[in-house]
C-alpha cells in the first residue's frame, strides 16, 4: 500500500502530464461531454463544472443530483486554486502532515474541503493555473480519477 507522501507525489505526477496546448470554451465542451458519457459508461450521477479564464465555460449537473454536489464542487475549486495542486493531492499532502487546513492553511473547512475532484488546468509555457476542471458524484478518489481517465483516454498531452 503507498503512504500518502507516495500519493500525494502521485497526483503531482499527473498533474505535470496533463498540461494543455490551449484551453478554450470548445475544449472545454468536450471534456465536460466526455466526463458526462464516461459517468454513464460508470451508472453514476455526476456534477461538472470547468472553470478558466476568471468564467465558467461549462457546468453539467445529473438529473438527480443533490444541491450539496455543487456546493462541494465550489470548495473543491477553492482548495485546488489555493494549493495550485489538485484537490486531491492537497487531502494526501495534509493527511502526510497530519493536520487540517485550518491547521496548515488557516482556511475554513466552510468554504474549502481536500478531497479529490478539481485539477488545475494547466497551459504550456504559462506558470500556474488558468482554471480548474472540478467533479462531484463519486467517491472522492473517483472523482479525480474520472477526471484523469477521460484527460489521459480523450485528450492526448
Amino acid at each position: 500500500m503507498k503512504t500518502n507522501h507516495e500519493l500525494m507525489e502521485l497526483t503531482e505526477a499527473q498533474e505535470a502530464r496533463l498540461i494543455f496546448d490551449a484551453f478554450d470554451s470548445e475544449i472545454a465542451f468536450k471534456i465536460g461531454t466526455a466526463l458526462i458519457e464516461e459517468a454513464k459508461k460508470r451508472n453514476n450521477k455526476i456534477a461538472i463544472d470547468i472553470f478558466a479564464f476568471g468564467r465558467c465555460l461549462f457546468h453539467y449537473s445529473s438529473n438527480g443530483n443533490a444541491p450539496s454536489n455543487d456546493l462541494m464542487i465550489e470548495r473543491k475549486k477553492k482548495i485546488a486554486v489555493y494549493s495550485g495542486h489538485s484537490s486531491l493531492w492537497a487531502f494526501y499532502f495534509l493527511a502526510d502532515l497530519g493536520m487540517t487546513m485550518d491547521e496548515k492553511w488557516s482556511l475554513s473547512p466552510y468554504e474549502y474541503v481536500s478531497v479529490g475532484g478539481s485539477l488545475p488546468i494547466r497551459l504550456k509555457n504559462c506558470d500556474g493555473a488558468i482554471g480548474t476542471i472540478t467533479v462531484s458524484g463519486f467517491a472522492h478518489t473517483m472523482d479525480h480519477g474520472i477526471i484523469i481517465d477521460v484527460l489521459e483516454k480523450d485528450f492526448k498531452m
